[in-house]
């Protein structure tokens, strides 16, 4: 028998080995827009959040910079339902982002939900998400039913057929949206997702302030509609915004642990809420604040908040 040269025989063994491999890190919450595209009338960002940091551009840099691999981009209010700018972006790179629609529910039931399934048809495919944005409800309509009122469900109809989840934006505070979002999620045919961290604060609406206190009521419904819920997700995003600390926010710490308790980490998800996030510390920072949050948590596990269950839930490459 013919022996290989040593040089020749770690060569065919390293051909057959295979190199392990990071798993992918999904930012699943950000905004991108471009004075390129027109704003909404009295939707024009401020002059510190101009293109050089909210463009796609340079999203694509903080990601580059940051190391994440794939990204959600929530179509942003400044277009409104012109969804134009996005869906290019979208098409431009339909390998490593999908996009979440923002539905319009001051029309007629069937109008939004027409208008919905053109907002989706921007991008065929590309739209995997459907933003409920509850303030943009009639101010008559909100109480009570409020985001499963008749427009709601005809709206949440859509999601389910195109198999679009349903991601809720709780800035006004989320205990008055308890009773819509658990009957979006009585459903049984949809996913629901609630954006950062639930905003448990007890000034909603307040901007990033070391003064912000944590509204342990809100957080405790969020939890326990976690734990009855299966369909229910949430996204750890925009820590800034419930964090009465800077970056790496360690008084989230145990809001983590029982968010973890409460969903599990096939529920949670990372998001970096940018470009807002580039004024409050960075998009890395962000992502290394869970990377810590996670770091007592199995690997899997920690993968599955990094990326896992966004890639999953959005279908993204």
């Amino acid at each position: 028998m013919r022996l290989l040269p040593r040089r020749a025989l770690l060569a065919s063994m390293a051909s057959t080995m295979t190199t392990p491999t990071r798993a992918l890190v999904v930012d699943s919450h950000l905004h991108v827009w471009s004075s390129t595209s027109k704003f909404a009338p009295g939707k024009e960002p401020p002059a510190n959040l101009g293109d050089a940091v909210a463009s796609a551009e340079a999203f694509a840099a903080a990601c580059q910079e940051s190391g994440v691999d794939r990204a959600l981009i929530v179509q942003p209010i400044n277009y409104l339902f012109d969804h134009t700018y996005v869906a290019g972006v979208l098409k431009d790179n339909k390998d490593k982002y999908r996009g979440m629609a923002l539905a319009d529910p001051s029309q007629p039931a069937k109008a939004a939900a027409n208008e919905l399934r053109a907002a989706c048809a921007t991008a065929p495919g590309l739209w995997t998400g459907v933003r409920f944005n509850p303030y943009l409800w009639p101010e008559s309509a909100r109480s009570g039913a409020w985001l499963a009122d008749d427009v709601g469900m005809r709206l949440a109809d859509v999601c389910a057929e195109l198999k679009l989840p349903i991601g809720v934006m709780a800035f006004g505070g989320f205990s008055p949206l308890v009773p819509s979002i658990e009957a979006l999620c009585a459903r049984g045919d949809v996913d629901v997702v609630i954006d950062h961290w639930g905003f448990p604060r007890a000034e909603p609406g307040a901007a990033p302030s070391a003064a912000l206190k944590f509204d342990e009521k809100a957080f405790g419904d969020l939890c326990a509609l976690g734990r009855k819920h299966e369909n229910l997700y949430l996204k750890l995003s925009a820590h800034f915004r419930v964090s009465s600390q800077d970056a790496p926010h360690t008084d989230l710490q145990p809001r983590f642990d029982a968010a973890v308790a409460a969903f599990g980490a096939d529920r949670l998800m990372w998001g970096s809420d940018f470009p807002f996030v580039q004024l409050n510390g960075g998009q890395q920072a962000s992502l290394e604040a869970v990377r810590k949050f996670s770091s007592a948590l199995a690997p899997g596990a920690r993968d599955a908040i990094l990326g896992g269950t966004a890639r999953r839930l959005f279908r993204l490459p």
